[in-house]
């Protein structure tokens, strides 16, 4: 696992939304993760669901090497 893992540590929705999905250098795979995240918000999923599958789903899309 890299030092950069996301699961880590505990980690704030804010900071995955700001940080991580906005940053990431590839803009599609970047978008994609996004919509997903609009997507359980409108769903009404709680913080804690939302930021537990933000962070499989990036870890995913980096052992991919889609996110890098």
């Amino acid at each position: 696992m890299s030092s950069s893992s996301l699961s880590s540590c505990s980690v704030k929705l804010s900071t995955i939304v700001d940080n991580k999905i906005g940053l990431g250098p590839n803009k599609e795979n970047s978008s994609i993760i996004y919509d997903f995240y609009k997507y359980m918000q409108e769903k009404g999923s709680s913080d804690n669901h939302q930021v537990n599958n933000l962070k499989v789903v990036i870890d995913f899309a980096n052992f991919l090497g889609l996110f890098r």
